[in-house]
């Protein structure tokens, strides 16, 4: 009996449907990134769109590799899994080095308020920022690798995106989106869900055209734009550190770029020259651009750890006025344990030093380490981990450098660069680098008294002569006020390790003095991504003991019962 067309066309629709099951799961099995498990739209949905109306709270489960960076429980930035123990983030998130102990990665996480089934998070063992990355504005390399203490498992919630092949671009009008849990407004209030918007990727053109227009233009080397000319869409605070979406040829998410910076938040930018409050486009950092610098880490962490290198050189002295200093002489060769290498650095006299940090690889400050030191053996700072540095600016013509290995861990050294230097300081250099001074001063917060930055670190380590305490004195202090002062703050140790805490400062009221029972200061001013205000100012001066009339102890001892400070 001849088949009736409705049973022929569900005959084929069946089978139409099964083909359909095999090609998916197919891709599924070929491809372990950029898949979501919600229903996305067909890919020709997103070319055939010439402008979005407006972003939107995500659908559950749409970003698997979406990640939080939090501190201490408080979302700070974004992020993105590529592989079970990589994140990538903003390399400014986690520039600040002192914060990477009380940094933890969530995944798997929808709304913020709660604690959902299958969100998973892990602590980081490493961060490296990108060598070429600085705080200073424009933030170009703007990117980070966090490498997790453990490994995330994936699931329906928490999965990888790909990392774009060798040479695929994203062409300029293609619709991408980004995720976050920033500020929905320009200083507005942050959401509890994930929020998504679509933008449009801009030519190069438009880009450094927007650029100029800023009053200070800039220009940068990984800048990727995207936006609107009459603003309404973009990025905002809170959202640093997230991933630009883009779809390839064959559907697949890819990381196309990490949410980096911009003019306020949804701003135009088409009449910048007739207003105060400019706006650009929202500039992300182009993966395209640093795909080696990834790749190249990525191998580093799965390498045997079996080329390994001896200290070769003891104690050498170098008095050139610049130069570079590595350890071991191969970029790829990993450190024995037991090593001790010593150099002192002499440029002429009436100089002072500037080192920069290109690499810094140690597993741990307890047993591996880079420290320096004056001549008198004076310990200056000392340096870990596998994050990178900030520069170093040393008050002095003179200073030793130990690299000190004594543990049975291996990592792959350091690289740096230093340079003579005619005395200059400015009492915000603390802000541009660790600055190393052994005289008495003014410090200020960057900018002050106009408003600081988000994402501020500024560092000042004063050494007084023998027999001598440090008084710090403010003339002033407007810093976001928190419980804890856990958000913007200023901290004061009483040692270059950071053990020795001493006080922790932030509100609107000048505090008493803050006096250190050694003769070491370290004065640490941070802020996050949130509202900013004026900062600080401060005098450091030098007090004999005998002038007070009692022993370093008692001094600690007075300290603390008349400030009420922590210990």
């Amino acid at each position: 009996m001849p088949m009736s067309k409705n049973k022929l066309f569900l005959l084929l629709g069946m089978i139409c449907l099964e083909q359909g099951k095999s090609a998916t799961l197919s891709l599924s099995k070929a491809s372990t990134c950029g898949q979501s498990q919600v229903k996305a739209q067909p890919w020709n949905y997103l070319n055939g769109f010439s402008r979005i109306v407006g972003g939107s709270q995500v659908v559950k489960g749409s970003y698997p590799w979406q990640v939080s960076l939090k501190r201490r429980q408080k979302h700070i930035c974004g992020g993105t899994i590529i592989s079970p123990q990589w994140v990538i983030t903003a390399a400014h998130c986690v520039a600040n080095r002192n914060i990477a102990s009380s940094l933890n990665v969530t995944a798997g996480k929808h709304d913020l308020s709660h604690k959902e089934p299958g969100e998973q998070t892990l602590t980081i063992e490493s961060i490296i920022i990108h060598p070429q990355f600085s705080t200073k504005k424009p933030m170009d390399y703007d990117i980070a690798l966090l490498k997790m203490a453990g490994t995330f498992h994936f699931g329906p919630s928490v999965g990888p995106m790909c990392l774009p092949e060798p040479g695929e671009q994203f062409k300029a009008g293609l619709i991408c989106t980004t995720a976050g849990w920033g500020r929905l407004t320009e200083n507005g209030i942050l959401p509890q869900v994930l929020q998504e918007v679509n933008l449009p990727i801009l030519t190069q053109e438009e880009c450094v055209a927007a650029l100029l227009t800023l009053n200070k233009p800039i220009s940068g080397q990984t800048f990727l734009c995207t936006g609107f000319l009459d603003g309404g869409r973009d990025a905002c605070q809170g959202d640093s550190g997230g991933s630009l979406m883009c779809r390839n040829k064959r559907g697949t998410w890819t990381l196309a770029g990490v949410t980096s910076w911009g003019s306020g938040c949804g701003r135009g930018w088409r009449n910048n020259v007739q207003k105060d409050d400019q706006g650009s486009p929202g500039i992300f950092t182009d993966l395209s651009k640093v795909l080696p610098w990834i790749r190249k880490h990525i191998h580093i962490g799965k390498r045997r750890k079996s080329s390994r290198a001896a200290c070769r050189e003891k104690d050498r002295v170098v008095r050139e006025s610049e130069g570079e200093l590595h350890f071991p002489e191969s970029p790829y060769l990993y450190y024995d344990s037991k090593q001790l290498c010593v150099w002192t650095l002499l440029v002429p006299e009436d100089m002072h030093v500037l080192l920069s940090f290109s690499h810094l690889d140690a597993e741990s400050c307890d047993h591996n380490y880079l420290s320096m030191h004056s001549l008198e053996d004076r310990l200056l700072g000392k340096f870990c981990g596998e994050s990178l540095v900030s520069s170093v600016l040393v008050a002095s013509n003179s200073l030793r450098l130990k690299f000190i290995s004594d543990a049975t861990d291996y990592a792959v050294g350091f690289n740096l660069t230093y340079k003579a230097l005619k005395p200059n300081y400015l009492p915000d250099s603390g802000c541009s680098s660790l600055a190393v001074l052994f005289e008495e001063g003014l410090i200020q917060s960057l900018h002050y008294p106009e408003d600081y930055n988000d994402m501020a670190n500024c560092n000042w380590v004063f050494q007084a002569p023998k027999h001598y305490l440090i008084k710090l004195s403010f003339q002033n202090l407007e810093i976001e006020e928190s419980g804890d002062c856990t958000s913007d703050y200023v901290t004061v140790h009483r040692d270059v390790e950071r053990k020795k805490e001493i006080a922790r400062l932030c509100g609107f009221a000048a505090p008493a003095p803050v006096l250190s029972s050694s003769g070491v200061m370290l004065i640490s001013f941070q802020s996050d991504e949130n509202v900013t205000f004026r900062g600080f100012q401060a005098t450091v001066s030098f007090i004999p003991e005998t002038d007070l009339n009692i022993s370093r102890s008692e001094a600690e001892s007075m300290f603390l019962e008349t400030w009420n400070v922590l210990p």
